[in-house]
Order: C-alpha cells, then structure tokens, then sequence
C-alpha cells in the first residue's frame, strides 16, 4: 500500500478534531468553537495542505502574510481563502487560492482528504482544510499583494516537535500564550497549528510505518512511497 492510500483511508476514519486541535490551541481562544454574537454567519473558507517531493523527502508550502490592517498582518498560514460563488466546493476554493496566492499549475494535485473544520474568531471564517499531493516537485511564483514569502518546510522536520510557546503581544488587549511550529527558525501558530497538529496526529497513530518512512527519507522520490 503507497503512503497516500493510507494517508486517504486514515482520513476517511473518524476525525480527532477538537481534541488534536487544543494542543495547539492559544490560550484566549474559545474551545469547542464559539460564533461570536454581533458578526453575522460565519464566511466559508478553505486552505490546502500541498505535499510534494523535495530533494531529501516530503515538503509543503506556507505563506507568510502581507503586513496590512487587519487580524491576521504577516503571519504565516497555508494557501487558502474564503469560498467564492464560483468554487464548487471546498476543494476548488482551495485548489484556486492556491493558484492565485503560489502561481502554480494545479491539475496535477491530487486530492487526499479533509480535516476537522475549525473556527477562526477573529476573522469570523469557518476554515475546511483539504490535503493534497502533487508528485512532481514545485516552483512557486507567488503573488506579491497577497504573498511576502513562501516557506518550503520539510514534512518530517513538524513530526516530533515538543510543544513550545510564545507570547503575543496585542496593542489593545491582553497578551496570550501561543504553541508554536518552528519552521525554518519561524514560528507556526493559531489556527495553521491547530490544523497541522490534527493532521500529524493522524500520521503519526494511524500510518506509524509511513511516518517513520518519513523521518528516514526512504525512497521519497517515488509516486508509491515517499
């Protein structure tokens, strides 16, 4: 069995969800999700998880936010956005987002499965996270209003992090306690945490032979195995 096949079962299973998400939870944020009252619906929204092939195993890319006014200036999240009319569905939302935000070709992503849907306060998103691969390696060619910087971060190096946090400061509210991702000396935190947290639980419990494939780099260039 290849390593996306059983990455595709695991994620047909039940999802941890909530659980694997509060390990990487900041410390004000409301668990299970809360709406908060005066927002209106939350909006729809989708972000893709891209596995390809690097030189030495497994990578996928994130993207370090813009400074701009608003809640989430220059952090560093997954490809994604809200779900327009249209996207048929969460998928293509992420499939198109990232086009727009990497300038990649994505006919070639194959789709893997969905994560737990999480809540994101601040910015009143319902995020669907989708995970996917692409076989062959990938140059990016991002979008300078939407992208600062692409970080390429080896899978294996999020597997076995021991949990650490940091304070974030706010200009008008409380500091709060945030478990963090180090990913080539930057810190991955909030929901993008949350989001990676479930999908490593799920490889390191339910595919533990492709994980520790993972950590060893075995034969990660082939399509049927990493």
């Amino acid at each position: 069995m290849s390593w996306q096949t059983a990455l595709i079962k695991a994620l047909q299973e039940p999802l941890p969800g909530t659980r694997a998400h509060a390990k990487m939870a900041p410390s004000a944020r409301p668990l299970p999700p809360t709406y908060f009252s005066g927002q209106g619906s939350p909006r729809q929204s989708s972000v893709l998880i891209l596995l390809y092939p690097g030189q030495d195993g497994l990578y996928l890319p994130f993207i370090q936010r813009p400074v701009y006014e608003g809640p989430h200036s220059g952090q560093i999240s997954l490809p994604g956005g809200k779900c327009e009319p249209c996207d048929p569905n969460h998928w293509d939302t992420a499939l198109r987002e990232t086009r727009e935000e990497l300038g990649i070709d994505t006919r070639g992503v194959q789709y893997l499965g969905t994560l737990s849907e999480i809540f994101i306060p601040y910015s009143n998103f319902i995020v669907v996270p989708q995970v996917g691969f692409h076989k062959d390696s990938l140059h990016f060619q991002p979008d300078p209003y939407e992208v600062n910087e692409v970080l390429e971060v080896k899978a294996a190096a999020l597997l076995d992090q021991p949990r650490r946090t940091k304070t974030i400061e706010y200009p008008a509210a409380p500091p709060i306690e945030a478990p963090y991702y180090d990913a080539n000396g930057r810190h991955i935190w909030g929901a993008t945490a949350m989001i990676l947290s479930e999908l490593i639980e799920i490889f390191n419990q339910r595919t533990p032979y492709w994980a520790n494939a993972l950590r060893s780099c075995n034969a990660h260039s082939a399509p049927e195995s990493l």
